[in-house]
């Protein structure tokens, strides 16, 4: 239950909370043609990490008009962030506001499982501290090619694909 913006548990309900890089998830999936539905990414999510929280990490940008319903619908946390242009590209880079927000769950003892869904190298120090904090840490990213290889040299890490599961989560 949810007390003014604080998850509250019952004894031995465990959170998983899920991190979603937008940007290099949809970007990654473009680029291999790949057409992710994010409403069956969310199903998946919830169906296979029960007890778990979503947040999604994308810069305020038109394509946003289209995923509102999903992201109402299947009751996913969504943190914009201002976009800028660069060298004729939209450029949103969340990874700080996904750094504190997972870091302040951490601190917070809201989480125990963490789920980061990007192949991004930034976040490799993020992922050692949630693990040296206790938790248990998974990192899904889109191919084993748009995974860093920091990422695929931490040993204790869980790792996946979405290319594995790609039938299920196409339009």
């Amino acid at each position: 239950m949810k007390i003014a913006g604080v998850v509250c548990y019952h004894l031995g309900v465990k959170l998983t909370s899920i991190y979603i890089d937008a940007a290099n998830v949809i970007l990654c999936a473009k680029r291999i043609n790949f057409n992710l539905d994010l409403g069956k990414l969310f199903k998946y999510l919830y169906d296979k990490h029960k007890d778990c929280k979503i947040i999604f990490f994308v810069g305020d940008v038109l394509y946003l008009e289209n995923i509102k319903y999903t992201l109402n619908e299947y009751r996913v946390e969504l943190v914009i962030k201002q976009i800028s242009m660069e060298g004729g590209r939209i450029k949103a880079n969340c990874d700080v506001e996904l750094t504190n927000r997972m870091t302040l769950d951490v601190e917070r003892s809201l989480v125990d499982k963490i789920v980061i869904i990007s192949g991004d190298g930034n976040f490799v120090f993020l992922m050692d501290y949630a693990r040296d904090m206790g938790k248990l840490v998974l990192c899904i990213a889109v191919t084993p090619s748009s995974t860093s290889i920091f990422i695929k040299q931490r040993s204790y890490l869980r790792l996946m694909y979405l290319i594995q599961i790609k039938r299920h989560l196409e339009k």
